[in-house]
């Protein structure tokens, strides 16, 4: 590239980031990435980071870390991306003190912190009539107790925010209790009595009926790129995160996103999801993300439509043309989740066939690349030392019986 781009600085390096490192990577943009001791390893492995630092991903260690340690071996101001939730509420928070060093398109930590907050988001949809589904929050088992009688069973169990207590405590992204008795149980073993707790009503439908809406919005609310599809299998079933996912052309979806997004003063990266009542068609909003790119971000790219690109360009105040062009049928496939839901698929006895016919089409993965092997490799070598010792300690336990 004949311009000479300013670097980038991408604050933890996840499956969304991925698609951020190799989008400008691509074009010769110096990556430098921020990550925890949570990363997994091959999210970390792309050949276009060229500067990896592990370092906390929020609060004021965050910032100090950004200012002290990698703005001042920088000759110009990078621009500045989030990729989770507790990094775009930190650095809203501080957008004073961060903006003489890095460019950066986010909303205000006014909006981050009501959006991000799911009784603050749920507030904001009914005060503005988006349909979002019933919901109550609680705040301990005296709260539980006075409310479980009001509940509407089946119902999904998740908390007001996600950190690392609950992931301690609870192995999957949210519960879903089918019934009253059901409920109390998974409170109980899971013990989050004492939790702040979102207890939502379910929408019914299976994971093909999860849509979203990714975008990106300017300083001037504009939204300059939008991509729809939906989900096609998640890990768990029903309650998890995207495994794999396909581009599909849904203007009334577009619409209703940048309608919510404009009403709750978004800029930046955004997405709002969507989940269809298979009883009457309905579209519940289920949740936005605000200021970050979602986890399946790198369909849109897949798709001719490269919105970490775009959000690049309108960061260094760039002009570009708005634009809801994209492909459709376009697959794009996380693989480690994948593998998980293979491995349910095997224990449930369903057949391969079925199982590999989501793939039919166009595929784009969350770790392979041709250019950029080493994520997906890493990933593989993993599964595999995994795989072996967990042979060999079975074989181990067979002599040691014997």
């Amino acid at each position: 590239m004949s311009q000479k781009y300013p670097p980038a600085v991408i604050v933890g390096l996840n499956d969304a980031a991925l698609s951020i490192v190799r989008s400008l990577g691509r074009k010769g943009i110096r990556i430098i990435g921020l990550y925890d001791g949570n990363s997994p390893s091959y999210y970390i492995k792309s050949k276009y980071c060229s500067v990896r630092i592990q370092a906390p991903l929020s609060g004021e260690q965050l910032v100090d870390t950004l200012i002290n340690k990698v703005a001042k071996d920088l000759e110009e101001q990078a621009v500045l991306f989030c990729t989770n939730d507790h990094t775009v509420l930190t650095v809203s928070q501080y957008q004073g003190q961060l903006k003489p060093f890095f460019k950066f398109v986010l909303p205000s930590y006014e909006v981050t912190s009501t959006q991000i907050s799911k009784k603050g988001f749920h507030k904001f949809a009914l005060d503005n009539s988006f349909l979002v589904p019933s919901t109550f929050f609680v705040n301990g088992a005296d709260d539980i107790k006075k409310n479980i009688d009001a509940i509407i069973f089946p119902c999904i169990i998740k908390p007001e925010y996600r950190d690392r207590s609950w992931n301690e405590k609870v192995p999957v992204k949210v519960l879903l209790a089918e019934s009253k008795e059901s409920f109390l149980n998974l409170i109980e073993k899971y013990r989050i009595q004492e939790r702040s707790l979102v207890i939502q009503e379910w929408i019914d439908g299976d994971d093909s009926e999860v849509y979203f809406c990714l975008a990106y919005l300017n300083r001037m609310h504009e939204p300059l790129a939008f991509c729809t599809g939906r989900k096609l299998r998640q890990h768990p079933h029903l309650t998890g995160s995207t495994s794999i996912a396909e581009t599909v052309l849904l203007p009334e979806i577009a619409a209703e996103s940048i309608s919510l997004l404009n009403a709750a003063g978004c800029v930046g990266f955004c997405s709002v999801e969507f989940k269809r009542s298979k009883q009457d068609g309905r579209y519940f909003i289920t949740e936005p993300t605000v200021g970050r790119p979602d986890t399946q971000e790198g369909i849109c790219i897949a798709a001719g439509l490269d919105i970490p690109w775009v959000a690049y360009l309108d960061a260094i105040e760039q002009g570009l043309k708005p634009s809801g062009e994209f492909k459709t049928g376009i697959k794009w496939i996380n693989e480690p989740l994948e593998f998980y839901c293979f491995q349910e698929h095997l224990k449930n006895g369903v057949g391969l066939r079925g199982f590999a016919s989501k793939y039919i089409g166009i595929r784009s993965y969350a770790l392979w690349s041709v250019e950029d092997p080493s994520p997906a490799l890493t990933f593989i070598k993993d599964k595999a030392v995994k795989g072996i010792g967990k042979i060999r300690r079975k074989v181990l336990g067979i002599k040691a019986s014997n």
